[in-house]
């Protein structure tokens, strides 16, 4: 019966019903079903999947990353960026990497991302020479990236669901997101040089200076956040509520782009987000439930063991399943069904949790620019308005690189955990 459900949930998702409510409906069905399981049970399981401290953290990230886009912060930070790589040859392609990067680490939603920059880049790239498709691919492989950065709400998610570290998390995957975004800027400045991609005019070091200066309160955020973590000043949450204050003083104070009367718009939105994420994770609690008490971890694990043993069979075989995930699921109720699957078993074959846990957020990351239902490429040629069938071509070499580097971090654990061992947050299994 749980093979069952969990299909009639992928139908569902295949009709284009809203993820939560498909979540929902095929609980509701199960329980229908199994007439002995009282209905109480439903708001049970969906108010224990969101009552969880390290889950606080959520709405307060999406209010500050709300309040920072208010506040002008996203121009900002594309202007360093233009001004530190846009003279590069593809350099409106470089700068929204960078920016992608700068920003991700303010918001911590992949969706948000993409919105923001998507809607000042793919215009400015179209303009300059870039096609409208190329300008789209370029937006939705860098904000793929953002999962990786903290402080990433699914990675929050995955820390509350495994009971890993969020400083550890949050720090191990720093440098998969670099070699990431890196690649990217270098496929792009490749793409550039044999002459598909413009170049840009030269910026003076007089705008280096102007535009950081502009920049600099905003890229303290993620500097705050991780030196509080780190030196244990702080919690995940209790930085995310930090962020929040910050975000209001340098936006209403010194920037002076958001109003008194700006605020109640602002909260309202994102008290609107906050409670479609959380309710999304209560709802995919509630299935998780199901598919625990039917033992499809018990079924998943004993097919995957009988496949192979080898640890790297293994995780070859989490690799093609999360890019299929992340091709039709948003990240958090990807990791909430799956990683308490996964992660027991990755631990019983001796793979440090850590590095498994940025794997997961790897995977995801590329399966949100996969056509036709991933996130990113979803969220960018809605802004784009451009036909998905239009986009698998642009999208192939950038969808290449960014496999040739999740292979990289799944099998070079070291490139993972040795950020996290040396500032000491984290010891690896």
């Amino acid at each position: 019966m749980g093979v069952l459900i969990f299909l009639l949930f992928l139908v569902f998702v295949g009709l284009s019903i809203p993820l939560a409510s498909s979540l929902g409906v095929a609980s509701v069905v199960y329980l229908w079903m199994n007439g002995n399981i009282p209905g109480a049970v439903i708001p049970q399981r969906i108010f224990v999947g969101v009552d969880n401290f390290t889950l606080l953290a959520i709405p307060l990230f999406i209010l500050a990353g709300q309040i920072m886009d208010a506040g002008g912060i996203s121009r900002r930070l594309i202007r360093l960026a233009s001004a530190l790589v846009g003279s590069v040859r593809g350099g409106l392609g470089l700068v929204t990497v960078v920016a992608t990067m700068f920003f991700s680490g303010i918001t911590g939603s992949v969706s948000a991302d993409t919105a923001a920059i998507g809607s000042i880049m793919i215009p400015a790239m179209s303009k300059t020479g870039y096609s409208s498709e190329r300008a789209t691919a370029i937006v939705s492989a860098a904000c793929s990236v953002g999962i990786l950065i903290p402080p990433s709400l699914t990675i929050i998610i995955l820390a509350a669901v495994t009971s890993l570290s969020v400083g550890a998390l949050f720090m191990a995957g720093v440098v998969p997101a670099l070699i990431v975004g890196g690649s990217l800027m270098v496929i792009i400045h490749i793409q550039a040089r044999r002459g598909k991609l413009p170049s840009e005019r030269k910026s003076s070091s007089r705008d280096v200076v102007a535009a950081f200066r502009e920049a600099a309160l905003a890229l303290l955020t993620p500097v705050i956040i991780l030196g509080g973590i780190l030196g244990g000043v702080f919690t995940a949450t209790e930085s995310a509520a930090i962020a929040v204050f910050y975000s209001l003083i340098i936006s209403m104070f010194v920037y002076r782009q958001i109003h008194a009367e700006d605020l109640p718009r602002i909260f309202a939105n994102a008290a609107v987000l906050a409670a479609m994420v959380l309710f999304l994770v209560g709802a995919a609690n509630l299935f998780g439930w199901i598919i625990a008490r039917e033992r499809l971890t018990v079924l998943l694990a004993n097919w995957l063991l009988s496949v192979s043993s080898a640890p790297w069979v293994f995780l070859i075989l989490v690799n093609l399943l999360f890019l299929f995930i992340g091709s039709i699921l948003e990240g958090s109720p990807a990791i909430i069904i799956l990683a308490p699957l996964l992660y027991p078993i990755a631990r019983r074959m001796g793979i440090d949790p850590i590095h498994f846990g940025i794997i997961l957020m790897a995977n995801l990351g590329v399966g949100f620019i996969l056509p036709p239902t991933g996130l990113c490429l979803v969220v960018a040629t809605g802004i784009a308005k451009v036909n998905m069938a239009k986009m698998v071509r642009p999208l192939i070499p950038y969808f290449a690189v960014m496999v040739v580097t999740l292979l990289l971090i799944t099998y070079l654990p070291w490139l993972v955990i040795t950020l996290p061992k040396l500032t000491g947050i984290y010891k690896a299994v």
